[in-house]
Parts: C-alpha cells; structure tokens; sequence
C-alpha cells in the first residue's frame, strides 16, 4: 500500500516538558491506526504536529511521498490533512449550513449564491451522519456537543481528506451515536483515506483501528496488530484494572447509605423548559450517585443546566435539603451548595489565562481573602495540596492551565469543586478524554464524594462508567424520563434499548 504520510524522529519541547522525542510512524492509504497513552503521554501534541497547529524542533515529515511541513491547520486541510479535535472548533454565531460550508469552493450566478443548492448541499452532508435538515437552520453554539462534533465530521468528510485525525471522537457521543460515526470512517477507509484515532476507550479498541501504536513520555513505546489490553496498559506504564468498582455493590452500597442518611437532598418535580425537557421528575439522596443516559438532544445536560440555573424554566419546581430552591443563576446555586462540573471543558470550564492555580483556586477565593486580599501562601498551598491529592502532572502550579494536557485539566476542573463547600455536584461526562489510569482515579474521587454524605448528579455518555457508579439510573428520550433503574436492576442492555426506544 501507499504511505500516506511518514515521520521522521520528530521531536517538540516546552521549556524543560519533552511532548515528544525521536517520534517515526509511517501510515499507509486506507488504514485505521490507533494512538493510545496516558494523558500527557504526547498524542495531542503529535497530531498538532500533523495538522499544522504546532511545528516541530526537529524531525520532518512526507505526504505522499512529498515534503511536508504544514505552518497552518488551513495549510495541512488544503493538502488533504484534517482533524477533528477533542472539543469541537467552528464558529458559534453562524449556523450550521455556514459552518459546514465555510471555506468550500461555491458556484455563484450573476454573483448571488443559491439558498436552495446550498441547502441542498449541506442537506446532503448531513445526511451521511444521520442528521435532519431542519438542523442546518440553527446555530452552532444552540447545538450540544456531540450534534456540533457529527457537524465537523461531516464538513471534514466533504473535503479532500487523504487523512483524517479524530482526537477522542466518542467522548461525547452514546454507543449509539459512536456505532454511527464507526460506519462513517469505515467507509471512508475503504474509499482510501486514512484514519488516525486518539483515544482511551478501551471497550472501542476492536472497532476502531488494523493497528494500535502505544505512547509514553513522548516516545513510541510500542506497537500491536491486535489490541491486547494488559500488553497496552503495560506500554502506557500503568497496569491499573480498567475497572474501578465501589468497595461494595451499588445494591449494598445503596442499602448502607439510605441507613445511615436517608434524606432527600435533592427533590426535582415535573420541571419543564420549552423545547428542552417537559415534566421532569427525580430525586437525589444524600450519599446517593444518580445517573442520567439519553442519546442526542434528549435533554440530559439541560436538565443539569436549569438545576444550576443556566437554563430557564417555564414550570415545576426544586427542592433542595428540604427546602424550595429557585436556581435564578449559577452564582446564587454555588453559593447554596451546588457544584457543576460541564461537559465544554474548553470554552466553559477553564479560565485559558489564568495559571493552574488561579483554575483550581477560584472556587475558594472568598475564604482566601483577607479585607479584600488574596493571601497568597495558602492560596498556593491549597492548590499544591489539590495537585498532589489528584496526581495533576504539573510542574509548577503558577503555569497556565494550557500547559497541561487535555486529561490534567479536568482533574483541575474536579479539584477545583471538590474543595468547593458543595453538597450537591452535579458532574457531566466528568471522564472525557481521560486515559484508564486517570478515569479510575476520578472514579474513585465521586464514590469518596458520595460516601461522605454528598449527593452526586451524574450524567455519562459511556454505559460502563453509569452502570459501575450509579444507585439509580434514569434514561431520558426526547426531554422526558421514559425508565429509570436502580442498584441490581442496572444494566447496558436495558438502558441502550430504553434510550434508542428499541424496548416501546
């Protein structure tokens, strides 16, 4: 087969950090590889490489078969190189028929562009990744984040793409949606592209690429035909279980709590927000985790929004610890107890300019003061002992939250409420993006939560996550809770055929 493109000991440094080191790969036309590591193990920063967004100290790189040093990620999409990041990039204010066709080559008459074979168009490209016309109509920033990821995929897909990159492409997509996306990529493998997956979903691992090149400290550490879990997890330096349980079943654990605390911390009631979610119904006990599944435009996260109030309601009300709770702004419900960790670490998590430990800090800056002054010593020893209690790879906690990799920021982001004075955290898909070693680590983080009495609200995409931490389960489907299940009564089977009306 034909290389597509090779690397050549390519290497990139930031300050004393090595991303990478001496890193040579050769992908041939059509195929599907895998790149896997821990956090920080280099892969971002590779594929950065690859398309343009970063350049390497050393090493060079051949496109078939040509020179390639792209300055740009616009340079790297004109000679056939494109990626789709993480957390999606487009641009929020225009809709998604401009976001789909921006930067394409359009046929004007009489130098007006024709609505109707636009529409056409673009109708045509979303076609191929299950999406209805009426979408094209709204605008990028209204769309969840899994609708605004099938939307750039499908943009890629009508480019002339030799290679594409998906950086975690099913982070925040359901089994359903990623089993959509799989058949896409197929499809595009076999017509000749070649595809580079980033990701540390290990249950995908048979799906998604012919081979799986393993990184560790910027450097290739290992290469597998097939993808044999222990020898992977061997490779990226950690032999962690790649399961994380509760120390007793969720059933047990459920008993043991509602003993020993028993009380409603949360009540929710027939709440309704026009064309989000309509007579939406739950409650969440102290020292109780409650998972929240449903595929796209269900209204999981916008259930969680109008509880921590970024989203209006039209009726219904809340309780919270026994009393009415009107969530009027996220200010008013952090100040009550409440902790939201959201799904958009990029654009609504982080605070990009401020240092990792201004990220963590902020959530504690009134206890920090002193007549209207940051005392900073224990400013820098709060945010010291968070990067220690969480294994945040840092080297110094004054750096800016960019430093770290995809997977230290969300431990930022959870650290940053855990030594919040929340009762109730409220955590959407709080392990996306995040490598085995980490995920566990955070696994372990939201049972300690719940077992010192807090509530949890958590709302996952990945079946296994939701069905090892849950007490409680409920499935949403086009704004409305349509099953719930609890403690032994949970399970992937039941709670996919719910969410996808496979069970009506």
């Amino acid at each position: 087969m034909n290389e597509i493109l090779t690397s050549r000991k390519l290497s990139k440094s930031y300050g004393p950090t090595h991303a990478l080191r001496d890193v040579s790969i050769s992908i041939t036309q059509g195929e599907k590889i895998a790149i896997l590591g821990a956090n920080g193990a280099g892969k971002s920063t590779l594929m950065k490489v690859f398309s343009g967004a970063v350049q390497p100290d050393n090493g060079t790189m051949e496109l078939n078969g040509s020179s390639y040093a792209p300055k740009t990620p616009n340079e790297a999409i004109v000679k056939g190189v494109s990626t789709i990041y993480q957390e999606p990039f487009f641009f929020p204010h225009l809709s998604v028929l401009e976001n789909l066709l921006m930067g394409q080559a359009m046929q004007a008459r009489k130098g007006l562009l024709s609505l109707k074979e636009l529409t056409k168009q673009a109708s045509e490209l979303i076609s191929q990744v299950s999406l209805e016309p009426k979408i094209l109509k709204k605008n990028m920033s209204s769309l969840s984040l899994a609708e605004q990821q099938l939307i750039l995929i499908a943009r890629s897909v009508d480019q002339n793409v030799k290679l594409l990159i998906l950086d975690e492409p099913t982070t925040i997509l359901t089994d359903t949606e990623a089993s959509r996306l799989f058949a896409i990529v197929d499809n595009l493998a076999i017509s000749g592209t070649s595809i580079c997956y980033i990701t540390h979903r290990f249950d995908e691992l048979d799906r998604v690429a012919d081979r799986f090149i393993v990184m560790r400290d910027g450097e290739i550490s290992g290469e597998l035909q097939e993808p044999d879990k222990a020898r992977i997890l061997k490779m990226m330096g950690t032999e962690t279980s790649m399961t994380s349980s509760r120390a007793m079943p969720p059933a047990m654990a459920q008993e043991s709590k509602l003993d020993s605390n028993g009380s409603e911390m949360l009540t929710v009631s027939n709440l309704t927000a026009q064309g989000k979610f309509n007579d939406v119904s739950f409650t969440v006990g102290s020292g109780q985790i409650v998972g929240f599944y449903g595929l796209i435009g269900s209204g999981r996260t916008e259930v969680a929004k109008a509880i921590f109030g970024e989203l209006p309601l039209q009726s219904g009300s809340i309780n919270f610890k026994g009393k009415p709770f009107v969530p009027r702004s996220a200010r008013r419900s952090m100040e009550a107890g409440l902790a939201y960790l959201t799904e958009d670490r990029k654009t609504q998590g982080i605070f990009k300019f401020l240092s990792i430990r201004e990220n963590i800090t902020i959530s504690i800056i009134a206890r920090l003061q002193s007549f209207g002054i940051i005392k900073k010593p224990a400013e820098i020893e709060a945010s010291n002992q968070a990067v220690s209690r969480h294994a945040i790879k840092t080297q110094d906690v004054n750096n800016l939250i960019t430093s770290l990799s995809g997977g230290n920021q969300q431990k930022v982001l959870l650290a940053r409420l855990l030594i919040s004075n929340a009762e109730l955290f409220i955590l959407d898909e709080p392990t996306r993006g995040i490598d085995v070693k980490t995920k566990s680590e955070i696994h372990d983080a939201i049972i300690e939560v719940a077992r010192n009495g807090n509530a949890v609200l958590l709302i996952t995409s990945e079946l296994p996550e939701l069905v090892r931490l849950s007490d409680v389960v409920h499935v949403l489907r086009k704004g409305e809770i349509i099953a719930s299940y609890s403690n032994s009564a949970i399970n992937e089977k039941d709670i996919l055929s719910s969410a996808t009306a496979l069970s009506a």
